[in-house]
């Protein structure tokens, strides 16, 4: 008797189990601001299992969100902001490389190293508008040139 209450259980609960793994959110952070600074992004890898549409980001901590594609035209740096994001099944997208960015706009108080930002993202799985809520930490700005990969170019410190 047990094991059957245990498999209704186990069949009722799993569904809204499998669901929530739809959409994955990790190595989620952000860089500390600088005085003045208004906005700021948010890098992330986001890996839906489903065909997905991103529809936007948002922050308690910033009057709006962006989803922003750079890209080079005619020798110069363009950026446009999307209205949404198409995401295919089983994909896995980097937010702050290959010049998708996440863009968190009016910020309201500046960011240090240590924060927590809570980031929601609304996103379209399968038909239906969920809302996935996730927490940036805040990590050191740093002025580095190493990540462009060029013996060339050299850091000051």
């Amino acid at each position: 008797m047990r094991r059957f209450l245990f498999l209704i259980l186990t069949m009722l609960v799993a569904p809204q189990v499998f669901a929530a793994r739809d959409v994955i959110v990790d190595k989620v952070w952000m860089r500390e601001s600088v005085p003045g600074q208004t906005a700021a992004t948010v890098q992330l890898n986001l890996y839906v299992t489903k065909d997905a549409k991103l529809l936007g980001v948002s922050s308690p901590l910033a009057a709006g969100g962006e989803i922003r594609h750079i890209m080079k035209r005619g020798g110069k740096m363009q950026q446009r902001i999307l209205r949404d994001l198409k995401l295919a099944g089983h994909s896995n997208t980097l937010f702050g490389e290959r010049g998708l960015y996440l863009m968190l706009t009016g910020l309201k108080q500046p960011l240090n190293v240590g924060d927590r930002v809570p980031v929601k993202l609304e996103l379209k799985v399968g038909g239906e508008v969920r809302m996935i809520e996730t927490v940036a930490e805040v990590r050191r700005l740093e002025l580095s040139y190493k990540h462009y990969n060029d013996p060339a170019v050299m850091d000051h410190q």
